[in-house]
C-alpha cells in the first residue's frame, strides 16, 4: 500500500462534492441534507457498530489522552499568545485563534485518512478522542470568551449546556451504545448487523463529499498572516510536539502513538469555525485557515503515514 493509495481517494472524493456544489449539481439544501444524514444516522451508525464489535483491550492506556490533550492546551494557549503579540487581537478573539489552532477534523477527515491509512485497529483510539473533543474544546472556548461578560454565563451554566448538548448529540450518542453493547456482550441479530453495515458502507464517501459541498461556503477571506498562523500551528507544531511525547518520552503502543499524531494534524474543524462565526469573531481567518488546512492536509498527512507506517 503506498501512500498515494490512502490519500488521493480521499482527497478526490472532497473535490468531487466540492464541484458538484461549486457547479450546482449538489445546491446548498442537498448538502445541509446530506450532511444531516452523515452525521444524524450514518456516522453514529459507524460509531456504534466499530464500537459494539471491536476488541477492547484489558487496559486502557489513559496516557494517550491525557498527552494528547495536554498538546491540544498547549497550542491554544500559543495561539492566543501569539495572535496577541504578533497581530495585537482583542482579548475575546484571541480565544477563537486559539480553538482554531487546536481543533483537528476528527470525523470528516481525520476518520477516513486513519481507517485508510491505520487500519481498523485504529477506530478504538481515535474514538476516544471523539468522545470528549468537542466537550473540552467548546468549553474551555465558552468560557474564557464570556468570562467577565456582562451577559456572560457562569463556569457552571456553561458546563450543564455543554453537557447537555452531549447527551443529545447522536455521534456520542452512537459511541455510548456501542460501548454498552460490547462491554455487556449484547449480541447484534444478524439482520441487524446486514443493516448496520448497509448504512455504514456510505459513512466515508457521503462524508467526504458532505465535506466538500461545505468547503464551498469557506474563502480565502483575507488575514492571510493570522490564517498563517493558524494552520501552522495545527499541520506542523500540534503533531510535532505529540510526536515527540509518544515516541521519544513516554512507552506508548506504536499504533496509538500513531493515531494520536496523525489525529493531532489534521485540518482545523469546520466546527471551530462555527463557533467563532457564532460569537462573531475572527471568522475571516478561521474561514481562510479552514479551506487552507484542509487543502494542505494532502501533503502534511502524506509526510505523517509515510513516517509513521
Amino acid at each position: 500500500m503506498t501512500i498515494i493509495t490512502v490519500i488521493a481517494p480521499v482527497f478526490l472524493l472532497v473535490l468531487a462534492g466540492y464541484l458538484a456544489a461549486a457547479s450546482g449539481v449538489l445546491k446548498a439544501r442537498d448538502v445541509a441534507g446530506l450532511s444531516r444524514f452523515v452525521f444524524n444516522i450514518a456516522l453514529p451508525v459507524l460509531l456504534f457498530q466499530s464500537l459494539a464489535t471491536v476488541t477492547l483491550p484489558e487496559q486502557l492506556d489513559w496516557h494517550f489522552l491525557l498527552v494528547y490533550y495536554v498538546v491540544v492546551l498547549v497550542i491554544y494557549g500559543l495561539g492566543m499568545w501569539l495572535s496577541r503579540r504578533w497581530f495585537a487581537t482583542p482579548a475575546r478573539e484571541q480565544k477563537v485563534f486559539g480553538m482554531g489552532a487546536s481543533y483537528s477534523n476528527l470525523m470528516l477527515v481525520g476518520l477516513p485518512i486513519i481507517s485508510a491509512g491505520l487500519g481498523d485497529e485504529a477506530l478504538l483510539p481515535l474514538f476516544l478522542l471523539v468522545s470528549v473533543h468537542s466537550a473540552i474544546l467548546f468549553f474551555v472556548t465558552a468560557v474564557l470568551i464570556e468570562r467577565g461578560g456582562v451577559n456572560g454565563r457562569s463556569p457552571r451554566q456553561i458546563a450543564r449546556q455543554t453537557i447537555k448538548g452531549l447527551v443529545r448529540n447522536p455521534i456520542i450518542i452512537g459511541l455510548a451504545l456501542g460501548g454498552v453493547v460490547n462491554l455487556l456482550a449484547i449480541p447484534i441479530p444478524p439482520a441487524l448487523s446486514q443493516a448496520l453495515d448497509a448504512v455504514s458502507a456510505a459513512v466515508l464517501a457521503c462524508s467526504l463529499i458532505v465535506l466538500g459541498g461545505a468547503l464551498t461556503t469557506y474563502k480565502l477571506a483575507g488575514h492571510f498572516a493570522e490564517a498563517g498562523l493558524i494552520v501552522v500551528l495545527k499541520l506542523a507544531v500540534q503533531p510535532l510536539l505529540v510526536w515527540l511525547l509518544v515516541f521519544h518520552v513516554l512507552e506508548m503502543d506504536p499504533l496509538w502513538g500513531a493515531v494520536a499524531v496523525m489525529a493531532a494534524g489534521m485540518p482545523v474543524g469546520i466546527s471551530a469555525y462555527i463557533y467563532a462565526e457564532n460569537y462573531h469573531l475572527g471568522t475571516a481567518a478561521l474561514s481562510t485557515a479552514v479551506l487552507l488546512s484542509t487543502i494542505l492536509t494532502l501533503f502534511s498527512q502524506s509526510f505523517w503515514l509515510l513516517l509513521l507506517t
